[in-house]
């Protein structure tokens, strides 16, 4: 691997290496065999509605990098709200909702293998209607018009890969509204993100064997987290899963009790199929109380002896997460107690020896969103280019950022009429 002490990126004319899915004629067509039964490829899904290139940006070697004086870290860490995501077929969350507690089970415990399903699938109408629905339910007069990115965790991780030359092909959409920039998951993605991964061993068994929920959320599953950083100049909005929080001495303490609890409301009309099922928009019920960002612990499983604990650090840092859970297990059984890491020494160390790693996607950020500013909506796949791994900007041609205009208007003020390039979710009352 290149020394990122002498990495920069620059900017150069190049093709997009796809390969041809299997099934084709000579002249790249589906043969009739392969007509109407053969899915495209991942690499061709994610070309999908993609218009012309704009730019491919690389990370290359150069001793020419000018480094900067400043250090890319994470300032006025603020907490802003939480949802959790309710176990039902249409979309409905918990608001502020609340992650499981941390417990500790009898040993030992023999745990299930994952299902392939591990609930119903759920999508509103718009990827965003979650993240607005919680923000002006717990903060009516919130001002997007100060924030550049509003992103997920999992971007930002992606982006801090290819900026350190780290493996994977992915794709994520960006929108622009106003000066804001949204990175949006791939809607394939995205889906999984929601419903759970099909092939995760024993995980999710694990986390259930190590929490419990309260009574009055036992049908919550993924607790979502919004919070509010500056990182490289960037005003940043992001969201990210919490799997639980530390009951500190078993009771409040450390923990600010501000109970909600609503009885649940009607269950909401059939939509007419105007768009494809799912799609609907997301329902909120008052339920939850806050937990201290302080509280929040990762939990992670492993079948070995040795945890790789450096995979895992960019994921806490990018939500400040203090607390890492780690268990272990063979085939299944849990015979030790979850290990519990106080992990800030340990991202004060990941912070700063990955500086130049961290500089980089900065820098990256920065360049899509100038491209951004133009294209208004764009598309970010990253593959590889004449074999070499980068980043291909493309114009997007479908698949506009679906808000309401009520949001936009409530949450964009002081700029005046947002210029907007999205599509309003169309779903039948």
């Amino acid at each position: 691997m290149a020394s990122l002490n002498e990495s920069i990126l620059s900017v150069r004319p190049g093709r997009l290496d796809v390969q041809q899915s299997s099934g084709t004629s000579p002249i790249g067509g589906p043969t009739r065999e392969a007509k109407g039964r053969q899915r495209p490829s991942r690499d061709d899904r994610m070309l999908e509605g993609v218009g012309n290139l704009i730019r491919n940006i690389y990370v290359e070697v150069s001793e020419a990098e000018e480094e900067s004086c400043e250090a890319a870290t994470i300032k006025d860490y603020e907490f802003i709200a939480s949802y959790s995501w309710k176990d039902i077929e249409h979309p409905t969350i918990y608001v502020p909702g609340l992650p499981p507690k941390l417990t500790t089970p009898s040993l030992p415990i023999q745990l299930q293998r994952d299902r392939l399903t591990r609930s119903r699938p759920r999508s509103p109408a718009a990827a965003v209607d979650p993240l607005f629905e919680t923000l002006l339910h717990q903060h009516p007069d919130f001002d997007m018009s100060s924030i550049h990115l509003v992103t997920d965790r999992n971007s930002l991780r992606k982006f801090l890969s290819f900026a350190s030359n780290g493996p994977g092909k992915w794709r994520i959409d960006v929108d622009m509204i106003n000066d804001t920039m949204f990175f949006n998951q791939w809607e394939e993605f995205r889906l999984m993100m929601i419903n759970g991964c099909q092939d995760s061993g024993y995980g999710h068994a694990f986390e259930d064997c190590v929490t419990a929920r309260e009574p009055t959320l036992e049908d919550s599953i993924h607790h979502e987290r919004i919070v509010r950083y500056e990182l490289g100049g960037l005003e940043c909005l992001v969201r990210f899963e919490a799997d639980a929080y530390l009951d500190v001495d078993g009771n409040e303490k450390g923990r600010e009790r501000l109970a909600i609890h609503s009885p649940d409301p009607p269950a909401p009309k059939p939509t007419r199929p105007v768009l494809k099922p799912p799609y609907k928009l997301v329902h909120v019920v008052s339920r939850g109380h806050y937990v201290n960002p302080g509280l929040i612990a990762e939990i992670k499983s492993c079948s070995t002896l040795k945890f790789n604990i450096n995979k895992t650090l960019p994921q806490l840092w990018f939500s400040q997460t203090k607390h890492l859970c780690v268990g272990r297990h063979k085939e299944g059984l849990v015979t030790e107690n979850l290990e519990i890491k106080d992990m800030r020494e340990e991202l004060k160390k990941w912070e700063a020896s990955n500086q130049e790693h961290l500089k980089n996607m900065i820098r990256i950020i920065r360049e899509i969103r100038e491209i951004a500013k133009t294209a208004r909506k764009c598309t970010i796949i990253c593959m590889t280019v004449d074999g070499v791994k980068c980043l291909s900007v493309f114009d997007r041609k479908e698949g506009d950022m679906a808000i309401r205009p009520e949001v936009v208007k409530r949450c964009w003020r002081t700029l005046g009429e947002a210029r907007v390039t999205t599509s309003t979710p169309k779903v039948g009352l």
